[in-house]
């Protein structure tokens, strides 16, 4: 506890003066000598002559009065140095325009490069947004450069704002106004030229995003062998895909019927409901695929002959599917091109389910594909029953709907990213 209070009177010790019998007028002796410049051991003199009864010498103190002395030529110089300001140049009216004018011209420059990057992008996005979304038939490029021929000349015009000011002080030019009244006539002329522009606009498919959208979904529904497959994905004539097609000669054979009764009863239907004011459509609908049978059963049979019994009650049945039949419900007529093209589609969608099926169920069952042996083991005998019909087409459809709706997805999610931050 008391070695600090020693080490501080040790420190004390080394800085102060330690004299025994000390009184006020030693301590007013040595703060004076102290102000007046004197050293240590000439206080420790002065103290101890006091002590031992002898007068003090008193000697002026010289040294002192030189410190005081510099300070004031220092301090002076550096108010001399400090006092003068340094004034900066003052630019003329001149230099003062030509600068703004410089800013100007830079502030224009760099405008013009940021609208050049947005027309480029613009242009890109409306390029790729057509070519995905927009209908056939629609040609963007012509409108898209009426915009940035025009832009530049607002630019050049707000350059040239700042030089024109000068030219411009002359009032006397607007006498001769009157005179110009005469050609405008010449200046509306140009003035219906640009209203074809808004037509280009009108028909312009996919310009918002509604339309896209709309765009995306019908191309969505007219893919019919990945996207709307009328098996896998709409469930549409899942008889003979189960019931017929357990190896791949009797799915070669739906395939061939298929695609001749779903395409042109959908044809041959449509045709006679234009010309019967679109009336009796179930009736035209199941009159037409019956009477395309009877040519279908005929090539077939000369195609296959007696292999065509493979298929039992499965080739008669085709006849009433909803895969063919199922169009009379819609009350709209469609074009009978549109309709020889989408009966194709559906037909050739069902061709592709009919073939893996069947060609994966003999595979499964047997171990060859079309007779040709591919392994000496089977792996699922059950393929070969309607039973692993079912199954196999279960698990085709899960995987082919998944596959299809993750695509789906992600063109919707493009759309939106598209469309985002514009307004169209």
């Amino acid at each position: 506890m008391q070695q600090k209070p020693s080490k501080r009177r040790g420190e004390e010790r080394s800085e102060t003066l330690i004299i025994p019998h000390i009184t006020k007028e030693m301590v007013e002796t040595a703060r004076r000598m102290a102000e007046q410049g004197a050293t240590r051991a000439e206080i420790e003199q002065a103290i101890a002559a006091m002590q031992a009864g002898t007068p003090v010498p008193k000697k002026p103190i010289v040294q002192p009065q030189e410190q005081p002395a510099a300070p004031p030529r220092n301090t002076a110089a550096h108010n001399d140095t400090v006092i003068i300001p340094t004034s900066r140049p003052r630019y003329t009216q001149t230099e003062r325009r030509a600068m703004l004018e410089e800013v100007q011209r830079r502030q224009a420059e760099r405008e013009a490069a940021r609208q050049a990057e947005a027309r480029a992008e613009e242009e890109h996005f409306r390029t790729y947004r057509d070519r995905e979304y927009g209908k056939p038939g629609f040609t963007p490029a012509a409108p898209a450069p009426a915009a940035p021929a025009q832009q530049p000349a607002a630019e050049d015009a707000r350059t040239l704002q700042m030089p024109a000011v000068q030219p411009a002080a002359p009032a006397p030019q607007a006498a001769p106004q009157p005179k110009v009244t005469a050609p405008q006539p010449v200046q509306t002329a140009p003035q219906p030229a640009a209203t074809p522009a808004p037509k280009h606009k009108r028909t312009a498919p996919g310009n918002s995003y509604k339309e896209a959208e709309a765009a995306l979904n019908e191309r969505i529904r007219a893919d019919h062998i990945l996207l709307s497959n009328p098996v896998v994905v709409r469930g549409l004539g899942l008889a003979p895909v189960i019931g017929a097609a357990l190896d791949g000669q009797r799915a070669l054979m739906l395939c061939i019927a298929a695609l001749i009764l779903v395409t042109f009863t959908r044809m041959l239907a449509v045709a006679v409901c234009h010309l019967t004011g679109n009336r009796f459509r179930p009736v035209i609908y199941c009159y037409t695929a019956a009477l395309l049978y009877i040519p279908t059963y005929v090539l077939l049979y000369a195609l296959f002959g007696a292999d065509l019994t493979l298929l039992g009650i499965y080739l008669p049945i085709l006849v009433v599917e909803p895969a063919i039949v199922k169009r009379m419900e819609f009350s709209e007529l469609e074009p009978v091109k549109e309709a020889l093209r989408h009966g194709f589609n559906n037909a050739l969608g069902m061709c592709v389910v009919l073939l893996l099926v069947g060609c994966l169920r003999e595979l499964l069952a047997t171990g060859a594909v079309f007779g040709h042996v591919v392994m000496h083991n089977a792996l699922l005998p059950l393929a070969a029953l309607p039973a692993g019909g079912f199954v196999i087409l279960g698990v085709m459809a899960a995987c082919w709907c998944a596959a299809a709706n993750l695509y789906t997805d992600y063109k919707h999610e493009e759309v939106r990213r598209l469309y985002a931050d514009r307004k169209h």
